[in-house]
């Protein structure tokens, strides 16, 4: 019987233990996909000083992130019609491999409207 309810309580704390484990990695890989979307931020910025006419790239950074995992950045430079001014900076970050059966992927998008004079 002691046995039994000693079997029980290790696993339960194994399992409590795993969940929490995936739980931790999940939180750091969206915290490294935001990671990524400010990257992305930065280097449109960048290209932008460079180039007036940099529309955007797809950029693969599977090189820096750490483990087997493929990342890339997408990103998309707009001019507003309405005024001359103004830029939209929209990008996306993918962090997992591109698989429909893979729920472990995470992707991150967010739209910046800036001043064209960089």
């Amino acid at each position: 019987m002691c046995l039994g309810i000693s079997i029980s309580l290790v696993m339960t704390s194994l399992k409590s233990s795993l969940t929490h484990r995936r739980q931790t990695n999940h939180l750091h890989r969206v915290e490294q996909t935001d990671w990524l979307l400010e990257a992305g931020l930065v280097r449109a910025h960048r290209q932008l000083r460079e180039d007036d006419a940099y529309t955007g790239e797809t950029w693969s950074v599977s090189e820096a992130i750490r483990g087997d995992e493929p990342a890339e950045i997408e990103i998309e430079v707009t001019r507003d019609d309405a005024s001359e001014d103004s830029l939209t900076i929209h990008v996306i970050a993918r962090l997992g491999q591109q698989d429909p059966e893979n729920p472990r992927r995470i992707q991150r998008s967010n739209t910046w409207q800036i001043a064209s004079e960089l």
